[in-house]
C-alpha cells in the first residue's frame, strides 16, 4: 500500500483531480486550545510521569535483557527499543486522555499478571518479530494496534530458569507500580481536556461546507 499526503496528491496528480472534478476542502490552520488541571490532577499527573519515566522498568516487554543465554546485538537493541516504545506509548496515552490512559494501565496490569502466571509455570514467551511494526504504529498513533500485536503475537518459548533470578522481582516491582498508578487515578473523576473540547464544540456552531475549520488541542 502506498500512502499519499494531501500535499503530494495536489502536487503530482493535479490533472487527475481536475479530470474527476475532485477538490480538497480548504481548512483553517489548527489553533492551540489550552486546558487547566486542578491542583490534585496536576500532582497526580506529575507523579505519574515520574513513575513512568523512572520507576517503571517495562520488564515484561524486555525479557531478553534478563536472559542468561546468548543473544545477538540486534536482539539486545530491539529489546532496548521496545522499552523506549512502551514508555512512549504510556506517555502518549496519558496526554491523549485520562480515560485512554486508565484503559492502558488496566491492560498493562492484565498483561503482567498473565506473564507472571506463565513465569511461575516455568514458561517465558518472547517475541522478536514485530519491533519495526510497533515503531510504525507509534508513528501513526495506533496505540490499540500496538497492544493487540503484543498480546496476540505467537512467541518463542523459553524456560523461566534460563533468566536472571532478579527478573521475577522486577516483574513484581513493575506490577506494584502499575497498581499504584491505577489507585491514584481512581480518585480522578473528570477529564479537563475532554471538558474543554466539549465546551468548544458547544460554543462554536458547526461551520458550513464553504467555511470549514479545524482545531487541535494541546
Amino acid at each position: 500500500m502506498i500512502r499519499r499526503t494531501r500535499t503530494e496528491v495536489i502536487k503530482y496528480f493535479t490533472r487527475e483531480l481536475e479530470k474527476q472534478k475532485l477538490k480538497f476542502p480548504e481548512v483553517a490552520n489548527p489553533e492551540p486550545v489550552f486546558y487547566q488541571l486542578n491542583d490534585q490532577e496536576d500532582k497526580i499527573f506529575t507523579k505519574t510521569i515520574k513513575m513512568i519515566a523512572l520507576d517503571f522498568n517495562y520488564s515484561r516487554y524486555t525479557p531478553l535483557l534478563y536472559y542468561r543465554g546468548e543473544i545477538t546485538q540486534p536482539e539486545k537493541l530491539a529489546q532496548t527499543n521496545m522499552r523506549k516504545f512502551m514508555k512512549i506509548l504510556l506517555v502518549k496515552r496519558l496526554e491523549s486522555s485520562f480515560y485512554a490512559f486508565r484503559k492502558s494501565i488496566n491492560r498493562f496490569i492484565y498483561s503482567y499478571e498473565k506473564f507472571l502466571e506463565e513465569f511461575d509455570k516455568g514458561n517465558v514467551y518472547v517475541s522478536k518479530k514485530y519491533i519495526n511494526k510497533i515503531f510504525e504504529f507509534l508513528e501513526n498513533d495506533n496505540d490499540e494496534a500496538i497492544q493487540k500485536l503484543i498480546e496476540e503475537d505467537k512467541a518463542i518459548k523459553y524456560s523461566s530458569k534460563e533468566f536472571d533470578p532478579k527478573y521475577r522481582g522486577l516483574l513484581e516491582k513493575d506490577l506494584k507500580t502499575l497498581r499504584e498508578i491505577q489507585k491514584i487515578w481512581s480518585i480522578v473523576d473528570r477529564d479537563p481536556k475532554l471538558l474543554q473540547f466539549l465546551d468548544i464544540l458547544s460554543s462554536h456552531p458547526t461551520q458550513t461546507n464553504d467555511q470549514n475549520t479545524a482545531s487541535g488541542i494541546e
